[in-house]
């Protein structure tokens, strides 16, 4: 197998909870495969709030001091990723959302992520934040991902569910990631559509109509011959 890089991202600020011991048995699983893995643990790292600036749309850097740079290089240098976050109150965690508005811009809007691949994860205790947790562990909606699987499990209140009683279904959508890294899987028929109408309408409506706010945003989308 080709060589590979695959970042494992945990949103769980809990170390011994449901989404901590479900990807340590996918970054095992990948590693025996021999995967490169790297992991960053969120809630150990430093984020900072977005401020909100649109520095990183003008001119690519963030003006914020933090760990979040070392996370993007990490991010830009692999293959693919395995994200995981539990569900809290119907949403997803605090240290996942704030990582998640740091990189929407970033690497979202200038699609510098949609050729790689994705394994999400997410648990609930009982009911709630399925869909939300699809798009934003899978890095769905600005990112566009090649989703390669999405689990969802449901653990109870108190937990009862155990990540090794998930492995098989864990190892397999590990074996998965790694394959559709490996033949560069591509995405469906209709994604790929859905994909282009949206270039279509934010380049015309947004991109070109503001083209100093949006400087580096078309600078990367001209790399990719989608706007002229």
């Amino acid at each position: 197998m080709m060589s590979m890089q695959i970042m494992v991202i945990n949103g769980d600020p809990k170390k011994e909870g449901f989404i901590s011991g479900a990807l340590e048995i996918v970054a095992e699983r990948i590693k025996a495969k021999g995967c490169e893995v790297k992991s960053v643990r969120l809630a150990d790292v430093r984020i900072q709030d977005c401020l909100g600036c649109f520095t990183c749309l003008k001119t690519g850097d963030c003006p914020l001091n933090d760990d979040m740079k070392a996370i993007i290089g990490n991010m830009l240098a692999s293959d693919g990723f395995v994200v995981g976050a539990p569900v809290r109150n119907g949403l997803t965690t605090a240290c996942y959302k704030r990582f998640y508005e740091r990189i929407t811009y970033l690497l979202g809007f200038t699609l510098l992520l949609e050729d790689k691949h994705t394994l999400a994860i997410s648990s609930v205790g009982f009911m709630g934040g399925e869909a939300v947790n699809r798009k934003c562990l899978g890095l769905q909606d600005v990112f566009r991902t090649r989703l390669s699987d999405y689990l969802f499990f449901k653990v109870g209140i108190p937990a009862r569910f155990q990540p090794a009683q998930a492995k098989d279904r864990l190892e397999l959508a590990a074996d998965r990631l790694a394959h559709n890294i490996a033949t560069k899987a591509r995405k469906g028929i209709f994604d790929r559509a859905a994909a282009a109408f949206d270039r279509l309408i934010i380049g015309k409506f947004m991109l070109m109509k503001n083209p100093e706010q949006y400087a580096h945003v078309i600078k990367c989308w001209r790399q990719k011959d989608y706007l002229p």
